[in-house]
């Protein structure tokens, strides 16, 4: 199979609106902030985990990310937001079900769509029984609604104005569900809403931006996998 990449290498956010208030912070520029938050984290992602991951038997080709960050840009910037993740991914060895990492402090899931009929979520593994059962070389595709809580994981990073992800090279399950590993490289596609102040970047390249006077959907996206 095809080596693959679960994360996207960083995802980062940036808020115009924390620099009109840059007297108040010690950072000029959010890699500063980016750079200080991650040397002084204390959300050391434990190497037992890398290890709770279940047997690897299907081959993740496509993420597309659908996020509302909106109200992560605005007082009292809670790093809660709403979300969606449908993943294509290819069958390795026969299956009815796919697990995938994602944290329970981090992520509660609401429901499956597409291929997934339904969910368990325990133990930071998620169970998506499937649709029927799929033999080698099929092409399957799955559709996660979720939400990430108001917590601080230390993978997405709110404050002030700034977001961003730091979770390379695993973490990615505490921001969204995937298979979290260095190895899983797969094309993407992220969709965020934000306040229409914000700039945001990400891995690949801006394919649209739709602006409405009030807020952006961009439209990041990556051919190359990643």
């Amino acid at each position: 199979m095809k080596h693959n990449f679960t994360l996207y290498v960083l995802v980062l956010f940036l808020g115009i609106g924390f620099l009109f208030n840059i007297s108040e912070s010690q950072y000029s520029k959010g890699a500063e902030f980016c750079a200080s938050k991650k040397q002084n984290s204390t959300h050391i992602f434990a190497s037992q985990e890398w290890f709770a991951s279940p047997k690897h038997s299907f081959d993740v080709l496509h993420y597309e990310l659908n996020l509302d960050i909106y109200n992560c840009f605005l007082t009292p910037y809670p790093s809660s937001f709403a979300a969606s993740n449908t993943i294509t991914f290819r069958v390795d060895s026969s299956l009815n079900n796919i697990k995938l990492n994602a944290v329970n402090t981090s992520l509660t899931i609401d429901s499956v769509r597409l291929a997934g009929v339904s969910f368990t979520h325990s133990s930071n593994i998620l169970t998506i029984a499937l649709d029927s059962l799929y033999q080698p070389g099929a092409v399957v595709t799955v559709k996660i609604y979720y939400r990430h809580n108001n917590t601080d994981d230390g993978s997405f990073n709110v404050s002030g104005g700034f977001v961003f992800t730091d979770c390379e090279p695993e973490g990615a399950r505490k921001w969204y569900p995937c298979w979290d590993r260095p190895s899983d490289k797969a094309t993407l596609d992220l969709f965020a809403r934000t306040p229409v102040t914000v700039k945001l970047g990400s891995n690949g390249r801006l394919a649209d931006s739709t602006n409405t006077g009030t807020e952006i959907i961009y439209h990041w996206s990556s051919r190359d996998p990643i």
